[in-house]
């Protein structure tokens, strides 16, 4: 990898097509990440404030965002290997891009929480 930051971007644009579908996945399993921790979150101040224990339909509901993350890990897992072996460039790009957005965000997801 280049320090060089247009270099590292000339090699996102050119392999985007190619890692586009991984990116998606990567974006579901991200989703499905905030929702559980979210859901989470609202049950532990629900605790934390008003002394109320989650309800089993609650705990049911938990488990399944939990679920549907552990699903999309899996997939992008998946994927990510998929493109590993058949385009490593791609995935090089891919890994770039995505450490560029967790850099970008990281002053947003620390003032969030997450």
């Amino acid at each position: 990898m280049s320090n060089d930051p247009s270099a590292e971007a000339g090699s996102v644009d050119q392999f985007r097509t190619e890692f586009a579908p991984v990116l998606r996945s990567y974006n579901a399993m991200e989703t499905t990440k905030r929702r559980h921790f979210d859901y989470l979150s609202m049950l532990e101040n629900k605790k934390k404030k008003f002394n109320l224990a989650a309800t089993g339909a609650e705990e049911s509901t938990l488990q399944n965002l939990l679920r549907d993350h552990n699903d999309e890990v899996q997939e992008f897992k998946t994927l990510s290997q998929q493109l590993k072996n058949g385009n490593p460039l791609a995935h090089e790009a891919l890994f770039q891009y995505i450490g560029q957005l967790n850099s970008a965000l990281a002053p947003v997801n620390t003032s969030t929480g997450h």
